[in-house]
């Protein structure tokens, strides 16, 4: 799994001068999920571990997860809460909450961080995030749910922000063989949106110097347009095969193909480059 988001009001718990300690996770609610994979996503107690990726503290305090600024903050202490310990305020969010994890920073005397910690006493800043790598989980099946909720167990946890407004739950994935198919799907389309975008924009920048695309990258082009013919090609035959006697046009199969078709469509315009 690839880095994924997730968002909270901020829930402090105590602010001593630059010194700031509030709750950034909650543990046994049932969050909203992304909504097309899960119903939702439920943590566990333990989820960072002991808060190392590979023997390594490398969770930072950021400003909007942005990780190609420095920290507004040094992390002093990141900490599993029981449930018995965690604040009113938490408890009456997520009634259902079995514990959470908390986290004491001080912030940093830099432009960025005191407009931040200035926003957060002021109460203007208003939602923390996490970034995290999942590396256990599984889907639960509820009853009276279509989709089925996600239990994370493990994870590792990259950093923490003050966030304006938090990022959306449905973040992104790689393409992990242990991904459900539905997740899978939508992972592959957006790969290939990106991989089509990413030649359109060389594209034009070489034609602003008076320069095609080289050789090589009309190649890939090439075997990428092929590539998606023969998937394309599959999936018809597919649709054929499967073909119901009365046809269902919300089938999970055909929207598949149809989503993937138009994805092909705006791949094979690349040909004309």
């Amino acid at each position: 799994m690839a880095i994924q988001y997730k968002a909270l009001p901020q829930f402090t718990m105590g602010i001593d001068d630059r010194s700031v300690t509030g709750v950034f996770c909650v543990h046994g609610n049932v969050d909203d999920g992304d909504g097309w994979t899960s119903a939702g996503d439920r943590s566990h107690p333990g989820l960072f571990g002991d808060f190392t990726v590979n023997g390594r503290k490398r969770a930072m305090f950021l400003w909007q997860h942005r990780m190609s600024e420095p920290p507004i903050a040094t992390i002093d202490r990141l900490f599993e809460i029981a449930k018995a310990d965690l604040p009113p305020a938490v408890k009456l969010y997520a009634p259902d909450a079995t514990g959470g994890v908390g986290v004491t920073r001080t912030y940093l005397d830099t432009p960025r961080a005191n407009e931040v910690l200035a926003g957060l006493k002021a109460g203007a800043i208003a939602e923390m995030s996490y970034a995290y790598d999942v590396t256990k989980w599984d889907y639960e099946e509820i009853d009276g749910k279509d989709l089925p909720i996600r239990n994370i167990y493990t994870a590792n946890l990259l950093d923490v922000s003050d966030v304006n407004l938090g990022m959306n739950p449905a973040t992104s994935a790689d393409g992990s063989k242990n991904l459900p198919l539905s997740l899978e799907h939508r992972t592959v389309l957006a790969a290939v949106d990106d991989y089509t975008s990413r030649f359109k924009a060389l594209a034009a920048l070489r034609a602003k110097d008076g320069r095609a695309l080289s050789g090589e990258n009309r190649k890939r082009i090439e075997e990428a347009v092929a590539s998606l013919d023969g998937a394309r090609t599959a999936l018809g035959d597919l649709l054929a095969a499967t073909e119901p006697k009365q046809a269902d046009s919300h089938s999970e199969t055909r929207r598949l193909y149809l989503e993937w078709q138009a994805t092909r469509q705006r791949v094979a315009q690349l040909g004309a480059l």
